[in-house]
């Protein structure tokens, strides 16, 4: 009888243990989750900051000479496809000089 009870006594301190050093596991994971997601955080605050800073007045005053266009040139270039052709010309510029700023991926140039 007493041996049933000091091995019980015994078995709840390695449970109680081991529910300890699961909740400290538990508790570090989540710690290293929150780490990165805050430094994914501040590394986005840092490009919001930067693209904030920039100066985009030029591209907005050029774009705005497409008005003076004659209303037939425009048609027949919305006709041609002229809006979509640049905006995947521009998107693909855009992916190679995002490409061309990470190492090891300057695949051709």
């Amino acid at each position: 009888m007493m041996l049933d009870w000091l091995k019980q006594r015994i078995v709840d301190i390695i449970q109680w243990f081991s529910d300890i050093f699961v909740a400290i596991f538990d508790s570090l994971w989540d710690i290293i989750k929150d780490a990165f997601s805050w430094i994914f955080e501040q590394i986005l605050n840092i490009v919001v900051s930067i693209l904030n800073s920039l100066d985009v007045s030029g591209l907005f005053s050029y774009c705005s000479s497409w008005g003076t266009l004659p209303s037939e040139i425009l048609n027949v270039m919305g006709l041609c496809g002229f809006g979509d052709a640049a905006g995947v010309i521009g998107t693909a510029v855009l992916i190679r000089l995002v490409l061309q700023l990470i190492p090891f991926v300057r695949w051709g140039s």
